[in-house]
């Protein structure tokens, strides 16, 4: 190192060598290889930006995948969905139904509908958090249950404004719960690309025999889909018309109030 150059010292400080490093700390540099201007890498990519022989990025990116952290699409790997689940332990997912319940609260008592707000979690939607009153019923889910993202009004929005293999997940996932549930991938994709174009996505008795529910996408500063906000009825659906503003300001209002949070 006493004979480097100025040049080759910088290029030998600026990417981490694989000598000495442990197990641990390739892993994470790999992990750490992806940002919101790289979420999509190749093999050579993750090897070059982690600064590990491409034979030893291979190895570690086998064990990502089995473990859940990364996922593969063609030649491409992307962030796992189980780094999502660890991701809800943070104080900032903790905060988040925290943050949320004074819009939702705002929602309850402007449409006299169930409101739930739910966050991605693997394969399906988790219901972090939920208002409901006693002029508009009993719920019909608790907080911590799952919904598919086929047959939900939130899992078609995260499929609509998340990442997009998500699409891919539900596509894989299509199993009936009701006699109205969409089984064909051809028209899940139609209501994905309603939801899209819409901004907003409904369900008709698709989770529930007699449930309705309309949901709209919670955008992060940075164009992320964090969460879906949505309302919920028994037997006859809410009006599109006079539900979604509601929503959207909610959604527009629980995003502002989450990145003041995280940028103190």
């Amino acid at each position: 190192m006493a004979n480097a150059t100025p040049r080759q010292a910088r290029t030998q400080s600026a990417q981490p060598s694989a000598r000495g490093q442990s197990v641990t700390s390739r892993a994470l540099a790999l992990l750490g290889a992806f940002d919101s201007e790289h979420p999509r890498l190749t093999l050579s990519e993750m090897s070059r930006r982690a600064g590990l022989p491409v034979a030893t990025a291979h190895r570690l990116i086998a064990e990502l995948q089995d473990w859940g952290a990364l996922h593969r699409s063609g030649q491409e790997y992307f962030i796992g969905h189980r780094l999502w689940q660890l991701g809800l332990l943070a104080p900032t997912h903790q905060n988040f139904a925290e943050l949320a319940a004074p819009y939702m609260q705002d929602v309850l008592f402007v449409t006299q509908n169930v409101v739930n707000l739910f966050i991605l979690d693997g394969h399906q939607v988790l219901l972090l958090e939920r208002m409901s009153g006693t002029r508009v019923g009993a719920p019909f889910r608790r907080v911590g249950d799952h919904l598919p993202l086929h047959a939900s009004a939130a899992g078609k929005v995260m499929m609509a404004f998340g990442e997009p293999e998500l699409l891919e997940v539900g596509l894989e996932h299509l199993n009936r719960l009701t006699d109205r549930t969409i089984t064909s991938p051809s028209k899940l994709r139609t209501e994905v690309s309603r939801a899209r174009e819409n901004g907003y996505a409904t369900t008709h008795g698709e989770a529930g025999s007699h449930n309705y529910g309309i949901a709209v996408p919670v955008m992060s500063l940075t164009g992320r889909c964090v969460a879906a906000l949505g309302v919920v009825t028994l037997e006859r659906p809410a009006s599109v018309g006079a539900v979604v503003p509601v929503l959207r300001i909610a959604a527009r209002s629980i995003a502002r109030r989450i990145g003041t949070s995280m940028a103190n």
